[in-house]
């Protein structure tokens, strides 16, 4: 577990743990990526509780966005922008891999962020209360989804990538990584947390369904674009 915890530290934030932890973890560590989300997202409430006592509500709520990059680099967010660059470039495969790996971000990835922090932005109005709580779900939903997409997942590239290393993750493994977000969900928003999640599950399937149409596989950037979009789908749910 600490090992796990040590790895998915280093891998998906900027936070600093000079040990060498063996990249299998990644995918043994499955069935607790979901608490390292709270714990990760923690950091984030955190802040936004610290801050919403001296400033409005909802500037706290975006620097807290902002917080959130520092912390993790943005790493999923470049994700979302290199997906939407190649699944929406009307290209064939190989292309659509090959834009995915370009580091240079194209219209549709600037599209794809306008909407992303567009959504975020206007959505606090609307949010129930905790928010604080809401900011420490939204990174413990976003690996719940990525963990959903794992589910027997097919690699789109030959060799190569990050995305390869969750290669093998068991049905048993995901299920267990959703227990914490639906217990967390449903304790602290009650039916609204529940639709949340539910809401991630049925987008986790159409979401797939639409990447392996387009690429026949999952790619490290397909995966972590729906971290960002199981964020805005928990968000939606909450708002109704």
């Amino acid at each position: 577990m600490i090992q796990a915890l040590i790895i998915y530290t280093q891998f998906f934030s900027r936070i600093v743990i000079n040990k060498e932890v063996d990249l299998s973890y990644v995918r043994k560590g499955i069935p607790i990526i979901t608490l390292f989300g709270l714990l990760l997202g923690s950091l984030s409430a955190l802040f936004y509780y610290l801050a919403q006592l001296i400033l409005p509500g909802v500037v706290s709520w975006v620097l807290t966005l902002a917080f959130d990059v520092l912390l993790t680099g943005g790493f999923h967010l470049d994700g979302l922008a290199d997906m939407a660059d190649g699944l929406f470039s009307s290209r064939n495969k190989e292309r659509m891999l090959e834009i995915m790996k370009d580091s240079r971000i194209g219209s549709n990835g600037v599209l794809a962020l306008i909407l992303y922090y567009g959504l975020m932005m206007i959505s606090y109005t609307y949010l129930p209360e905790p928010k604080w709580l809401i900011v420490a779900c939204l990174t413990m939903i976003g690996k719940a989804g990525l963990a959903l997409q794992l589910y027997q997942m097919k690699y789109a590239r030959a060799t190569g990538g990050s995305g390869q290393f969750f290669a093998g993750t068991t049905l048993v493994q995901i299920a267990l990584a959703q227990i914490l977000p639906i217990l967390v969900l449903g304790f602290g928003f009650g039916l609204k947390g529940l639709l949340g999640y539910f809401l991630v599950f049925l987008g986790a399937i159409g979401y797939r369904r639409f990447v392996y149409k387009k690429i026949d596989g999952h790619t490290g950037d397909t995966l972590g674009a729906f971290v960002e979009i199981s964020q805005i789908l928990l968000l939606l749910g909450l708002m109704v």
